[in-house]
């Protein structure tokens, strides 16, 4: 029988195949990413060195130069460790409240589980993958991830904070605006982007951040960090 750490990693791989692998084998995949819909909420989330994020974004402001996109700065790429909860439809007391509340669990539970554990993280980057509105660095990362994610996601529940696995442990490098527009450009782009490091990387910190995303960019706020 499976263990939990092998159906995280194949449902990561059923995501890669038909989200991303099958839309990049359509000859005519035409992207679809204007005008996103505005999305705010609470992640956990792992940073990386400067010398992985700075060509990451470097990536990333390629694809700007190409076709409409959301850009990710150094600042704002990361691997998301646990998903908490949206904030859109919440007001700005509402959202506060929150915040103070899993702040508070991050300081005096998940912070000190990952100072401990951090260092058994092994995440390995493979492939540049799009889809009709995507880039991301797709990864293989060590049960020593899913492991982490799987202990933060229940000292959080045990407190009453919402907080879900992620799917993967890729990192999103840009989100396309462009709509009824040929793939044909990005595909040519990203065969010319340096390749990704070859060796596994370990990230060197975490954060508790609130984001928001929309056509203007994805920004953090209001951080919570162990960082590098």
């Amino acid at each position: 029988m499976p263990s939990r750490m092998d159906a995280y990693t194949e449902k990561q791989r059923g995501i890669y195949y038909n989200a991303f692998r099958q839309p990049m084998a359509q000859p005519e995949l035409q992207l679809t990413g204007a005008n996103p819909p505005a999305d705010s909420g609470l992640l956990l989330i792992l940073r990386y060195p400067d010398a992985l994020t700075r060509l990451l974004a470097q990536a990333s402001s390629t694809i700007g130069n190409v076709i409409p996109a959301i850009p990710y700065a150094a600042d704002n790429l990361h691997t998301t460790l646990a998903t908490g909860s949206k904030l859109t439809q919440s007001t700005e007391n509402e959202a506060n409240a929150l915040e103070i509340q899993v702040n508070n669990w991050f300081m005096n539970h998940a912070l000190p589980l990952t100072q401990t554990r951090l260092d058994s993280i092994s995440i390995t980057f493979t492939d540049w993958l799009f889809n009709s509105n995507t880039l991301i660095a797709a990864s293989k990362a060590n049960a020593g991830f899913w492991q982490l994610a799987e202990q933060l996601v229940d000292s959080a529940n045990r407190a009453d904070i919402a907080l879900s696995m992620p799917w993967g442990s890729h990192i999103t490098v840009s989100r396309f605006l462009a709509e009824q527009q040929s793939a044909d450009s990005i595909r040519a782009t990203i065969r010319g982007l340096p390749p990704l490091p070859w060796t596994p990387v370990s990230p060197c910190g975490v954060e508790l951040v609130r984001f928001h995303c929309d056509a203007r960019g994805f920004r953090f706020f209001r951080r919570e960090d162990w960082s590098c």
